[in-house]
């Protein structure tokens, strides 16, 4: 064969666009990412824990109508102190049933099957932390809903976003700190200022954390939410892409 007259395959321009696209997988949005996950793992494997969850859920629901029964025989707690407690307590729930399911994770020993899995521990808590979320609002609101049924001062839509933008302002900061820190007395530290700090404020009756929960313009409120949301989204997909050295979180 004559090296000059070697043939060379003609392959137009549209035939190895057709290869380049097929070669290129599809960008994913967030929220197909977590139903494909879903689909796939299936609510079981998800949820093995499920009836401790319930149970947790249960008893924190129990507890804070208890609290909205004492706050209804007190007539000397004011509106705002009410919006304070909310603010406070929204993202508790939240915390106690993430913190839960990754302990149980661990303690049943399916923590490092999951790691070599296809979806990783840190990829399934990033969806059960998502879901966590919509359940605590739901929550959440069945106690805002009670407050108000006591008290008809409140005014549902202003307490229903200092209870979103709390919970996801808390669990945005949590998600930062968690992925930005591997000592555990830096987490520890900061779900017990978020306590310690707001219930101060509460207690020594703050004139700007009152005007903050009490007088701010709703739309402002509810634009404070819409950002937390954002940054909470944005931490569950740093979630999703994060690796451990030692596989803890």
């Amino acid at each position: 064969m004559d090296k000059n007259n070697i043939e060379v395959p003609n392959i137009n321009s549209i035939e190895i666009k057709d290869i380049v696209e097929k070669g290129i997988k599809p960008k994913v949005s967030f929220f197909s990412y977590l139903r494909d996950m879903y689909k796939k793992v299936g609510f079981k494997n998800i949820f093995h824990d499920i009836s401790e969850i319930i149970f947790i859920v249960l008893i924190t629901l129990f507890t804070l109508c208890f609290a909205a029964i004492i706050i209804k025989d007190n007539d000397y707690i004011e509106v705002w102190q009410i919006y304070s407690f909310i603010f406070v307590v929204s993202p508790i729930l939240y915390l106690l049933i993430s913190f839960f399911s990754f302990f149980n994770t661990k303690q049943n020993g399916t923590y490092e099957v999951e790691m070599i899995c296809k979806y990783n521990i840190y990829q399934l808590s990033a969806l059960r932390m998502f879901i966590f979320s919509i359940v605590s609002i739901l929550c959440n609101s069945i106690l805002i809903f009670m407050f108000f049924i006591v008290n008809e001062e409140i005014n549902l839509l202003r307490a229903l976003a200092i209870s979103i933008t709390a919970l996801f302002l808390f669990s945005s900061v949590f998600l930062y700190v968690l992925l930005n820190t591997s000592h555990k007395i830096t987490k520890y530290f900061m779900i017990a200022g978020w306590i310690i700090i707001n219930l101060a404020l509460m207690i020594s009756k703050n004139n700007y954390y009152n005007v903050l929960l009490t007088q701010l313009p709703i739309y402002v409120h509810l634009g404070l939410t819409i950002s937390c949301i954002y940054l909470y989204i944005k931490s569950l997909k740093k979630l999703i892409n994060f690796r451990s050295v030692k596989g803890e979180m």
